[in-house]
C-alpha cells in the first residue's frame, strides 16, 4: 500500500491536524517519525475534559502548553490562531484556567472559544488585548459589565460574537465596528448594540425580560428571535421596524402579532412549544403579515394557529408544516373549516408545500366541498407530505385537486413511502 499523506508538504500535514483536537493530533503525531514534533508547529490547540479524569486533563493541558513554549523557542512556530477550552466537568481550578487564557491571548489568535460548566467560572477581570481576534465563543461564562466591556474593547477587529448561557452581567453593551455576527442566548437587564456592520443577529432570552437597543444596526439583514416575550419586551417590535434594509427574519416561539417590513424576502415562523390551552395560545400567536416584497415564507406550527393574515402578493413559495395529531382536539367538520380558512391566505403564493402528519390532515369532507370554495384556486405546484404511511392515495388526490383546483403539478409523498407522483 503506498503512503501517500506522509508524502504531501508539511503545510498541508499542518493543516489537518489544525481541524482535529490536540489529543488525537499527538496521537497521530507518534505514527511517523516525520510527524513526532510537527504538533508543536499545528497553528490550533483544541481541549476536551471528555472521558478524562480532572487531574489528567489539568496535567495534559499544562504539559501540552509547556512543550508548545519550549518548541517555540526551538522550531519555526508561526503561533496559534485558534484556542478551544471545553469542559464539562468543571471543578472551580480558576487558576490553571486563568493561565492558560494567559498564553492563548500571547499569540496572534484569531478565534477563541471557551465553554465551562457545571461549575462558575468567572473571566479575570485584567485587560484582554487580543487585535488579531476575529471570532469570540463564550458559553458558560460569568461576565461582568466592566470585563466584558473590557474584552470587546480589546478585540478591535472581532467579526463573529457567540454569548451562549453566559451571566453576571447586567447591562450588556456590545460595541464593534467590525462586527457582522452575534449570537446571544441569555438574559440581561440591557442589550445595546452598537455595531454598524452588523449583518446577522441571534436573540434568545429564554423568554426573560429585558430591553433591547439596535438602532445603530442599520445594516442588519438577517434577525432571529427565538424564545423572545413580546410582552415583558414591548419594544422589540418597534426596534425591528427601525431595521429598514432587513432581508430575512425568523421568529421561534415568540408572540410577535403583527410584522411588516417593505424588503422583507424571507420569512420563517415556527411555534414548537405545545400548549395545554391551545385556543389561549391560538389568540396569542395570530399574525398579522404584511410584506409586499417577500418571496420565501415557511411556517411550522405544532399548535395548529388559525389565523396568518398574509399580504404578500409576490410569494414565490410557502413552506407550511402542520405536525398536529388531532390528540388535544378532534379532526371534525369545525377543524376542516378552520383549515380551509387557514389555507386560504396563503394563496398568493405561487407554490404551496404542506407536511402534515397524516392524509386525514386534508381529506376535507365531500359535504364541505359542495359549499366551501376552494382555498388555494391560485397555486401553480403544489406539493404535500405526510408523517405518516399513505392508507388512501386517491382519495387524498382527489381532496388536493379540489384544495388546488388549478395546479399544474401535485406531489404526494410521505416519509414513510417514496414519492407517488
Amino acid at each position: 500500500m503506498i503512503d501517500r499523506i506522509s508524502n504531501l508538504p508539511h503545510s498541508i500535514i499542518l493543516h489537518i491536524f489544525s481541524l482535529l483536537p490536540t489529543v488525537d493530533v499527538i496521537r497521530t503525531s507518534l505514527i511517523s517519525k516525520r510527524w513526532r514534533h510537527l504538533w508543536n508547529s499545528v497553528p490550533a490547540l483544541e481541549f476536551c475534559d471528555v472521558g478524562l479524569e480532572e487531574q489528567k486533563f489539568y496535567n495534559f493541558v499544562n504539559k501540552c502548553l509547556e512543550n508548545r513554549m519550549i518548541g517555540k523557542r526551538r522550531l519555526n512556530d508561526l503561533g496559534i490562531n485558534r484556542f478551544k477550552i471545553e469542559m464539562r466537568c468543571y471543578g472551580g481550578r480558576s487558576v490553571d484556567v486563568d493561565r492558560w487564557l494567559s498564553f492563548a491571548v500571547q499569540q496572534l489568535l484569531e478565534e477563541l472559544d471557551l465553554r465551562i460548566q457545571p461549575k462558575t467560572f468567572c473571566m479575570p477581570s485584567f485587560y484582554y488585548c487580543i487585535p488579531s481576534l476575529t471570532v469570540l465563543k463564550l458559553d458558560g461564562i460569568e461576565l461582568a459589565d466592566e470585563v466584558f466591556h473590557n474584552l470587546i474593547m480589546g478585540c478591535p477587529s472581532l467579526e463573529k460574537l457567540f454569548l451562549h448561557y453566559c451571566f453576571g452581567f447586567c447591562d450588556l453593551k456590545v460595541s464593534s465596528l467590525n462586527l457582522k455576527s452575534f449570537e446571544l442566548i441569555g438574559v440581561a437587564d440591557s442589550i445595546l448594540v452598537e455595531a454598524v456592520n452588523l449583518q446577522s443577529f441571534l436573540l434568545d432570552t429564554r423568554g426573560g425580560d429585558c430591553d433591547l437597543n439596535l438602532v445603530s444596526c442599520g445594516n442588519l439583514r438577517n434577525l432571529t428571535l427565538n424564545c423572545v416575550d413580546f410582552f415583558h419586551i414591548p419594544n422589540v417590535e418597534d426596534v425591528i421596524s427601525e431595521l429598514l434594509i432587513l432581508e430575512s427574519l425568523t421568529v421561534v416561539d415568540c408572540n410577535i402579532r403583527f410584522i411588516q417590513y417593505q424588503y422583507l424576502k424571507v420569512l420563517v415562523l415556527k411555534t414548537t412549544i405545545i400548549e395545554d390551552d391551545a385556543d389561549e395560545w391560538n389568540h396569542k400567536m395570530e399574525i398579522t403579515v404584511d410584506t409586499p416584497n417577500l418571496v420565501s415564507l415557511h411556517y411550522e406550527d405544532v399548535n395548529f394557529t388559525r389565523k396568518v393574515l398574509l399580504n404578500s402578493p409576490n410569494l414565490e413559495e410557502a413552506n407550511i408544516k402542520l405536525d398536529y395529531n388531532g390528540v388535544r382536539k378532534k379532526i371534525d367538520m369545525n377543524w376542516y373549516v378552520d383549515m380551509i380558512d387557514f389555507l386560504s391566505y396563503f394563496d398568493c403564493a405561487k407554490v404551496v408545500s404542506l407536511f402534515v402528519y397524516s392524509e386525514e390532515n386534508l381529506m376535507f369532507p365531500k359535504k364541505l366541498r359542495k359549499f366551501c370554495r376552494s382555498p388555494l384556486p391560485n397555486v401553480k405546484h403544489l406539493k404535500v407530505e405526510t408523517r405518516c404511511e399513505l392508507k388512501s392515495e386517491s382519495l387524498l388526490r382527489d381532496a388536493l385537486l379540489w384544495l388546488s383546483p388549478h395546479t399544474q403539478t401535485l406531489s404526494i409523498r410521505s416519509e414513510e413511502n417514496k414519492a407517488l407522483s
